[in-house]
């Protein structure tokens, strides 16, 4: 089965404008998108005109379309719009979300494949359009390896926040040692 099939796919052209809009929309830029599903604050775009074929809703999976690597599945509805070099894949009915974004998720590899010899490897429609997910499990089955796939995301974002908090209370330790001695 052909991803065209299952999701809808827009590929984000924003219009612009010269003169700044006066309803200053949030625009998601391919910055923004991190691995492990973290997004940075979307920017305040002046130029750009709000489109809200653009938009970005709860479900939604967000691709960087140059040098792809990695997915974006969005949790929640959010009050942002994504710029330029990125698409939406939303995903349509008989599909569950988060399966779908760890099958293509799972796939980018195979994408680049196709694009050996380019500079710089960019997602066509085309590439995304036939991308062959393979036949569907039942809807139970995709909410679970979904899910599977969302958690691993977020423990691994968990396992980056301790690794902070655990580097930042090894440094405290260590100048209280240090200041200890040091009296």
């Amino acid at each position: 089965m052909l991803i065209k099939e299952v999701a809808e796919i827009i590929f984000s052209f924003p219009q612009k404008t010269q003169n700044p809009v006066v309803n200053v929309g949030r625009w998601l830029s391919s910055n923004c998108l991190q691995e492990d599903n973290k997004l940075l604050e979307p920017l305040e775009e002046y130029n750009f005109i709000s489109d809200e074929n653009l938009k970005v809703y709860r479900g939604d999976i967000v691709i960087k379309r140059v040098q792809p690597q990695y997915v974006n599945y969005i949790s929640s509805d959010k009050d942002f719009m994504i710029g330029q070099n990125l698409a939406i894949v939303r995903a349509k009915r008989d599909i569950d979300s988060k399966y779908l974004a760890f099958i293509i998720e799972t796939n980018l590899k195979n994408l680049y494949k196709d694009m050996a010899g380019t500079v710089v490897p960019a997602l066509t429609r085309n590439c995304l359009d036939e991308l062959d997910i393979g036949e569907l499990p039942d809807i139970y089955k995709q909410q679970a390896m979904g899910e599977v796939w969302w958690l691993m995301k977020e423990k691994r974002k968990l396992n980056e926040s301790l690794l902070q908090y655990e580097k930042i209370l090894l440094e405290y330790q260590l100048k209280q040692l240090i200041d200890k001695r040091g009296n």
